[in-house]
């Protein structure tokens, strides 16, 4: 979405650190506030909401003490579920389509069909929402099942943060990125690495992408553990099979196929002058 933003190379840096630190701050008030008014946590477990799944409904009646009024906060919490599902798919149905534009999927002609008459990708909006439903589905069969899912999208969201801070922390490493003042009068060309506005300099730089290369892999690896310390096949993480075989088979599409038609992303405008 950063295509279609003004500014991009400033607005979008600064939108990513100001909503990370205000939903940061806020959901530490939500959690301090419900650890606070949660004196028994196994009762709250075993209470009727609790066994659904849904143990803050009895955390927010308990605390306020009236159905109507618990009524009336789950219902928000309800709709900004709602609201928030609406940017997912707004979000993960641009991906799909950005990756099927630059050929970087299975199927990526379909993907990349934009509907004449909407200028909507109909057809990455419909594969979203037909995996959001599926996996649902699969939390009402076997809560268990829906635990590794869960483990695979923390774990699959945290590796394309890492492997893109490894490959800055390299090319940061390597001196590859090209100052602005050194483009002053040059043609930039589009495969060409250049600083933005928005980025940290020198040691400190440095520093930070090490930290967030060394917290994402410990996360990434937290998250393919058991819940129990001597796990049996039911109550085994998965995960990290489950993962093996998709990178197992994606490495196999790009050497058979993808490597042929995939040469990175699709650049819709020429080089330009730099002033």
């Amino acid at each position: 979405m950063a295509e279609e933003t003004k500014g991009a190379d400033y607005v979008v840096p600064w939108c990513i650190v100001s909503t990370s630190a205000l939903n940061g701050l806020l959901g530490l008030g939500v959690l301090l506030s419900m650890l606070y008014v949660t004196p028994n946590i196994d009762a709250v477990l075993e209470s009727p909401s609790g066994e659904l799944g849904y143990p803050f409904m009895q955390v927010v009646l308990d605390s306020v003490g009236s159905y109507a009024g618990a009524t009336v906060m789950i219902c928000i919490v309800i709709s900004m579920f709602t609201f928030a599902c609406i940017a997912f798919l707004a979000t993960a149905s641009r991906i799909v389509f950005a990756f099927g534009r630059d050929k970087g999927l299975p199927f990526w002609q379909t993907m990349a069909t934009v509907h004449p008459k909407t200028t909507l990708p109909n057809y990455a909006i419909y594969i979203i929402s037909a995996v959001a439903c599926l996996f649902g589905v699969i939390n009402l069969g076997s809560s268990t099942a829906f635990n590794i899912i869960l483990s695979i999208t923390v774990s699959t969201l945290y590796s394309s943060y890492t492997i893109t801070e490894m490959l800055l922390l390299w090319r940061r490493i390597r001196g590859d990125i090209r100052k602005p003042s050194e483009m002053k009068g040059s043609t930039w060309q589009a495969n060409e690495l250049v600083w933005g506005p928005f980025h940290v300099p020198g040691a400190w730089g440095v520093a930070l992408n090490t930290f967030a290369v060394c917290y994402g892999t410990i996360v990434i690896v937290f998250c393919y553990f058991p819940a129990t310390v001597s796990p049996d096949p039911a109550t085994m993480n998965w995960a990290c099979l489950i993962m093996a075989v998709v990178s197992f088979f994606a490495v196999a599409y790009y050497l058979m196929y993808a490597n042929k038609v995939y040469q990175g992303p699709v650049v819709e405008i020429s080089p330009y002058q730099i002033s």
